[in-house]
């Protein structure tokens, strides 16, 4: 499939140019769409859809070329899939998250329990109707994490435990995605099921499957961070921007190999690119990788949302108007009262599991994956898929709609007392912990004034660094260092130091070391542009952050304090006063010292 997409778009000077108008139309109209939406504050993710439905061949007819397009976006959702598996907070796993990943499993099984006969009753027969179920059991990860960000509820309960069951779902499709095969050839052999048993592949054989897919991530997990470790590692002598090309070069075969390898097995593409980036998210070098593909995620989305709403066409949709209206009804009732009954049920408070379920009551990027992936394999008819894409759409709009008036039902949920049978939850502990770490405006003084020069982030390792990093033990002070040397990072880290690999210019690294709770952050790398960039984005991202910077020259620290940097250190400056106090005592020795 890859390399008919490379043969495609490079077939002929004709086609290519085609193939750039098409692309030229579908990003332009992306962009006015989504900023129209952005401006009655919408999210951005149905305003994609909505474009490709626009330039689409149902409509303005712009894009001409719609096959090729759509082997670019097969690529896209392929890179895509593998960014939002390396995303993934595979450290969640270590934090006493069982409670919240229960939650999300739980909850996920009743939505397609529940929603299966309804499928059914709609008109779709018993595989069509289970596909159907697994993919709106699914929620958007990535409107889910803007919209918590954007209210600064990312670390209240609420904001954790949508987290860990929007792990959950991400781990469970990759399940679902791999049962596919076996559904199509169920669909393919009518509603008997001991009739498409018979067509099925041999148990033996997907049993062999899935033990190379075990091997695979086994031996990856293995594997990678040495390979990583040493691409890093011999790229290291010409400098941080080479040892981070090369790491992501290699990261991005990996992403292209893994879905090849899942692929010949006989697993979806999609599976396989998400697999690897999960793989990845468990190396030293997943924040800088994170923060280095997050803005080609950005515009992978664009790509594959715009592309699949190529699909919907409005004649259908005019046509499936009330299927549509009571599905996203369905969809939306559904998973709200399903995931807040069962977070209730596992020791989540009232306005908690409200909460939690407003936020996942939406259907997502895996739920268009997923429909896709059963579209190409038979499953579903372009009725099916444009009827299922409109759902997926609405209920994109409206959810966010629904936060406010949820957010003042659920102060008045706090009566509803705890679930009795639950007499202790990890969920309840974790949350409460991670809530008592986020700054709100009545708590942000007090948290200042407690932990005032209790964390310090060091950004650089050198002889600077280590000085700083020993001053800093002595004092009992808690640091975490930034560095991109690997050697480096692997010592520190079995020496039980915080250190994080990455670019300190990198957001997402600047993140995982906790800038916005930090109280300051030191720069001493060597390097003045690297300065100048990493103090205008940690200034962005924490305004009451103390930063404090090194530069060679007095003309740089005018620059660096206009970026927001509240200290500088002059290295000639420094050197100047060294030398003056060395001549002066130098010259006072000889001067009291005795003739002869």
């Amino acid at each position: 499939m890859i390399a008919d997409t490379v043969i495609t778009i490079a077939s002929t000077p004709q086609s290519n140019a085609r193939l750039f108008v098409d692309l030229l139309a579908i990003l332009a109209t992306a962009v006015f769409v989504a900023t129209l939406f952005k401006r009655v504050r919408l999210e951005s993710i149905p305003g994609y859809l909505v474009a490709g439905a626009l330039v689409g061949p149902h409509a303005l007819k712009l894009v001409s070329n719609a096959e090729s397009i759509a082997q670019i976006s097969e690529l896209a959702i392929i890179l895509l899939m593998f960014t939002i598996g390396l995303m993934l907070e595979s450290d969640a796993l270590k934090r006493g998250m069982v409670s919240m990943l229960a939650v999300g499993v739980v909850s996920t099984a009743l939505v397609v329990l529940a929603s299966w006969p309804i499928a059914m009753a709609l008109g779709l027969d018993a595989p069509q109707g289970l596909v159907a179920s697994l993919a709106f059991s699914m929620s958007s990860t990535a409107v889910l994490l803007r919209l918590l960000q954007q209210r600064r509820e990312l670390r209240h309960p609420h904001g954790q435990l949508c987290v860990g069951v929007s792990i959950a779902q991400d781990v469970l499709s990759v399940a679902f995605l791999a049962a596919l095969p076996l559904l199509a050839v169920w669909q393919s052999g009518g509603t008997d099921p001991a009739q498409a048993a018979s067509r099925m592949h041999p148990a033996a054989l997907w049993g062999l499957r899935l033990v190379a897919v075990a091997c695979i991530l086994v031996a990856g997990r293995i594997v990678l961070p040495t390979i990583l470790h040493a691409v890093a590692g011999s790229a290291r002598d010409r400098g941080a921007t080479a040892s981070s090309e090369l790491v992501l070069i290699a990261s991005a075969a990996l992403a292209i190999g893994a879905a090849l390898a899942l692929g010949s097995l006989g697993f979806s593409p999609e599976m396989g690119a998400f697999l690897g980036g999960f793989m990845l998210s468990f190396t030293p070098y997943r924040h800088q990788l994170a923060g280095q593909l997050a803005p080609m995620k950005d515009l992978l989305m664009a790509v594959f949302f715009t592309v699949v709403g190529l699909r919907l066409d409005p004649g259908i949709l005019a046509a499936n108007w009330a299927h549509i209206l009571f599905g996203v009804a369905v969809v939306l009732f559904a998973k709200t009262t399903l995931i807040g009954a069962t977070a209730w049920a596992l020791g989540a408070s009232g306005p908690v599991a409200l909460l939690a379920g407003a936020y996942l009551a939406n259907a997502g990027e895996f739920t268009l994956v997923i429909v896709a992936t059963a579209a190409g394999a038979g499953v579903f008819d372009a009725r099916d898929v444009a009827t299922a894409i409109a759902i997926v759409v609405v209920s994109l709009v409206l959810s966010p709609m629904l936060l406010g008036p949820i957010h003042a039902l659920a102060a008045r949920a706090s009566s509803i007392p705890l679930a009795p049978w639950i007499r202790a939850s990890g969920m309840r502990h974790h949350a409460a912990r991670a809530a008592a770490t986020e700054d709100t405006p009545s708590e942000a003084g007090a948290h200042a004034a407690e932990h005032s020069h209790r964390h310090v982030i060091i950004a650089g390792f050198g002889p600077v660094g280590r000085s700083l990093a020993d001053r800093l033990v002595k004092r009992g002070i808690p640091f975490t260092v930034i560095e991109m040397n690997p050697r480096t990072v692997e010592k520190q880290t079995t020496l039980g130091k915080s250190i994080v690999y990455g670019d300190v210019t990198n957001v997402e690294v600047l993140e995982s070391a906790g800038i916005r709770r930090a109280d300051a952050l030191v720069i001493t790398v060597p390097d003045e542009l690297a300065t100048m960039r990493a103090t205008q984005v940690a200034r962005s991202l924490a305004p009451g952050l103390f930063i404090a910077t090194r530069t060679n020259y007095l003309s740089q620290a005018i620059k660096a304090r206009q970026f927001g940097a509240d200290s500088v250190i002059v290295e000639e400056i420094v050197t100047a006063e060294a030398m003056a106090n060395l001549v002066t005592e130098l010259l006072e020795a000889r001067k009291s010292a005795p003739f002869g």
